[in-house]
């Protein structure tokens, strides 16, 4: 079997979409089309169900996947074994991360994980986190870093990196700051004196999400969510230019303007930045190298003083 070919058509079921496939294999459409036509034609049999460009496997396709996977692993394990052997450290790491935070991350770790392993490449993708570990789980990728809650996979192991606090983004000049400041000290502040402000807050899939409505459910409030925004920079616009209220984790305060009060909330809710990877998958001395300064990363946030 030709592996590139292996891996174009493991592309396929995973974008389980053929344009976006070949998008993210960088080749053009009609020739990824007709690798799959030819391929098919030699087995005798159809490995995906197509309607349009939209396409799902089928039980033939689901044989051929699985022993694809297989043979990707024994590739990547094969040559980390050979490259410890040598000492040469000619190894591919590709690893998934929870986007803005992900990229931040691997600009603080490359360089030093760089000067240690020069000859290890990385492919790194911006991803949410199922996503991440859904295709650390099939063995698509190596590592993911990604944040969540407590839910895990016995597939999977996952390593604890550091704890990353949700608080409360209002504007500066928003009116109830002062009420609450005659009130009482605003070092931390009980959700449901929030409850008839509008906040904007991160997609439902997100592990944002489901620890912001977790401390709503804390506060005992159903608070009114009139939209749902991807991305920090998005969400900060929209506290600052109006009444809106939002979260943000610590490890983003450096990034939000002046305009913009940051407050930990009484219940300090937190969301787990973890290393994710394959329980029966050997971890090569890069891939431990990586984990380490990732935590080294993510730890610095738990370890900052309160606001």
């Amino acid at each position: 079997m030709d592996l590139k070919k292996l891996e174009h058509i493991l592309r396929i079921a995973e974008e389980k979409n053929i344009s976006r496939a070949a998008e993210r294999l960088f080749i053009s459409q009609p020739a990824l089309n007709l690798q799959l036509l030819n391929l098919e034609r030699e087995l005798g049999t159809k490995l995906f169900a197509r309607k349009g460009n939209e396409c799902s496997v089928t039980e033939a396709g689901r044989i051929y996947v699985e022993a694809a996977r297989k043979m990707m692993n024994m590739k990547k394990d094969c040559y980390a074994k050979i490259a410890e052997l040598s000492q040469l450290h000619n190894e591919e790491i590709a690893i998934g991360a929870t986007g803005l935070q992900g990229d931040y991350m691997m600009c603080y770790i490359f360089q030093k994980f760089h000067e240690s392993h020069p000859n290890v490449k990385l492919q790194f993708t911006s991803m949410k986190g199922l996503k991440a570990q859904e295709l650390v789980k099939n063995g698509t990728i190596d590592l993911g870093i990604v944040l969540m809650g407590d839910k895990q996979s016995y597939r999977m192991e996952y390593k604890l990196l550091g704890k990353v606090e949700l608080l409360l983004a209002i504007a500066k000049n928003h009116p109830l700051l002062e009420v609450l400041e005659e009130e009482e000290d605003l070092e931390e502040i009980d959700l449901a004196k929030l409850a008839e402000l509008p906040f904007v807050l991160a997609p439902k899939d997100s592990t944002e999400r489901s620890v912001a409505e977790m401390a709503f459910e804390d506060a005992g409030i159903d608070p009114y969510v009139p939209m749902d925004v991807e991305g920090i920079h998005y969400q900060m616009a929209l506290v600052e230019s109006s009444d809106y209220c939002s979260f943000i984790g610590s490890n983003n305060r450096a990034h939000v303007p002046d305009s913009i009060r940051l407050i930990p909330c009484k219940t300090h809710p937190k969301m787990n930045a973890v290393a994710v990877y394959r329980k029966d998958k050997p971890l090569t001395k890069a891939l431990v190298e990586l984990i380490s300064l990732a935590e080294e990363y993510w730890s610095s946030f738990s370890e900052e003083e309160s606001f």
